[in-house]
């Protein structure tokens, strides 16, 4: 799964990229967008997020600019690919010190923009990382792996993520809280070993112990409901990882 942002102040230009992105060779079933309306909204939300395997940033943006909103993006997400679009602008200097991949003008053809996007979606793909989650600890904020997760849970508001014992940097007395909801946290760790053993919560399949027909138990003696509904999917997939380790 591939998590692309485009952060634009015109509703038609996130849409007419998304049909360009489309029509480059990603499916619908293999991408997520999540689309933003001014940098000040974007780098909220980075606070939060887990992943980003591309960032399309139009250049003149209110308020706060094109390469300010890539400077503070860079901080998070180092190497992820970035794409600078802009209607006016030409390239200069400054656009560079963020390292973006490409500069698209607003006002290439459709087949120019679909060629460009076939070059962008090569190198994301290659450039595709392990996603980390954001998560909340009193005032700590906590950088997190798949691999560092055992499950993760519905709270109240958002998520309650629950840490495998043997990763021993995390020394936490409480768990550690995400104001992502558990359903777009699965969107963006599905492709790494968790599946919904229940509605509450996902799992991170690696660290199951045991198997009932009714219950499951993890590598610290957590033990935890299989739902009737999830069931079928999650022995489906806990196969999966099975045969991958057999």
């Amino acid at each position: 799964m591939f998590h692309i942002a485009i952060c634009d102040d015109e509703k038609r230009f996130i849409q007419y990229m998304k049909n360009i992105i489309y029509n480059a060779g990603l499916k619908r079933g293999e991408v997520i967008f999540y689309e933003f309306s001014s940098g000040e909204e974007f780098i909220d939300y980075l606070k939060e997020t887990a992943s980003f395997d591309l960032l399309i940033l139009d250049m003149q943006l209110k308020n706060m600019d094109g390469n300010e909103t890539a400077k503070e993006f860079r901080k998070v997400f180092p190497t992820t690919t970035l794409v600078f679009c802009s209607g006016v602008c030409m390239p200069t200097v400054r656009n560079f010190e963020t390292i973006p991949f490409r500069y698209l003008l607003k006002g290439y053809t459709d087949e120019r923009m679909r060629f460009e996007m076939k070059t962008i979606i090569n190198e994301m793909i290659n450039k595709k990382v392990e996603p980390f989650i954001i998560g909340n600890n009193h005032y700590n904020l906590v950088k997190l792996r798949p691999s560092d997760i055992l499950y993760i849970a519905i709270a109240k508001r958002g998520s309650c993520i629950h840490i495998c014992p043997n990763i021993i940097e995390y020394k936490f007395e409480e768990n550690i809280t995400s104001k992502e909801k558990i359903e777009s946290l699965y969107n963006l760790l599905k492709d790494y070993g968790f599946a919904y053993a229940h509605n509450s919560y996902i799992v991170n399949l690696k660290y199951i112990k045991k198997v009932t027909t009714t219950e499951l138990q993890l590598v610290d003696d957590t033990k935890l409901t299989i739902s009737r509904s999830k069931a079928k999917n999650f022995r489906e997939e806990f196969a999966k990882v099975l045969a991958k380790k057999y």
